[in-house]
């Protein structure tokens, strides 16, 4: 598959709920969209803005076969152009590539265009996301 990357806006989902001074910020970045991941992961230093909660810990298998325990934080808004789910993001060192895993893809419901290298809504829900309920 082709690699490819899109614009990403991401918000602390908690915000609604907390007074303006303890609420994260917005940030707008590009995710390498990658289908082997399975999650929605930030490094560090787009992470820290978004004050997300920290959830816990994760044991991740990284492309180069190494097993790696990463941080988790939650609940992020993740909003790929026009469409928007809310995951758990795992935290990445300094300096790494945002990465759009599977799990949010598939939330949002879009397919991957190998040729074309871009995202394309689901033919059978064009206008918003259909999701399976089993």
């Amino acid at each position: 598959m082709g690699v490819f990357r899109v614009p990403v806006k991401v918000r602390n989902w908690q915000n609604r709920y907390l007074p303006s001074d303890r609420q994260g910020k917005e940030i707008e970045c590009e995710a390498l969209v990658d289908s082997g991941a399975a999650e929605f992961a930030l490094p560090v230093e787009l992470l820290e803005p978004l004050r997300l909660e920290y959830l816990g810990e994760v044991r991740v298998y990284t492309a180069d076969a190494g097993e790696h325990d990463y941080r988790v934080f939650g609940i992020a808004e993740v909003e790929v152009q026009g469409r928007v789910c809310q995951v758990r993001v795992i935290e990445l060192p300094h300096g790494a590539e945002p990465l759009l895993g599977a799990v949010p893809l598939e939330e949002m419901d879009w397919h991957i265009s190998p040729a074309e290298k871009r995202l394309v809504p689901n033919p059978r829900s064009p206008e918003k996301p259909l999701l399976p309920l089993v």
